[in-house]
């Protein structure tokens, strides 16, 4: 019996590699109202405005921000991407938050189809997806490489 040597293999693994298509990057889309005052958005501002710290736009209208619920993989990784905290911190936080009387957590929503539709319907809402939303209803403010 013949047994390919390592150099035989390490051959066939770089043409394996070679030929696999590239993974798909994924990326995570921060998309408002399309009547909201800004075009952009920093990681910093996003996050004070998903922590409740900004609680309007430069126009005055209320920030309405849409989360996903506590547990979804996309909401981990906007957190911690984007604010730096993991999900123990932000709910730490939101704890100190409701006790002092600061405020209330971000409606949360269950999936990024109903992020989506709700910030289009909502005046002043903000939320993040995984997938560019087509249509005019809302526009993206902030686009991040998801890890």
């Amino acid at each position: 019996m013949h047994r390919p040597d390592t150099l035989t293999l390490i051959g066939l693994l770089a043409l394996l590699c070679a030929a696999a298509p590239p993974a798909a990057a994924s990326e995570l889309y921060v998309i408002a109202h399309k009547d909201v005052a800004l075009d952009r958005l920093s990681p910093e501002r996003t996050t004070q405005i998903f922590l409740r710290q900004q609680q309007s736009w430069p126009d005055g209208q209320l920030i309405q921000p849409i989360d996903l619920r506590e547990g979804a993989p996309l909401r981990k990784s906007f957190y911690s991407q984007i604010s730096g905290r993991s999900p123990g911190q932000l709910r730490a936080y939101w704890a100190r938050q409701s006790f002092t009387g600061m405020g209330l957590p971000p409606r949360q929503a269950d999936s990024d189809e109903e992020v989506a539709r709700l910030v289009q319907a909502t005046p002043g809402a903000i939320g993040y997806v995984t997938r560019k939303p087509s249509g005019g209803g809302v526009k993206v403010l902030l686009v991040s490489a998801l890890e």
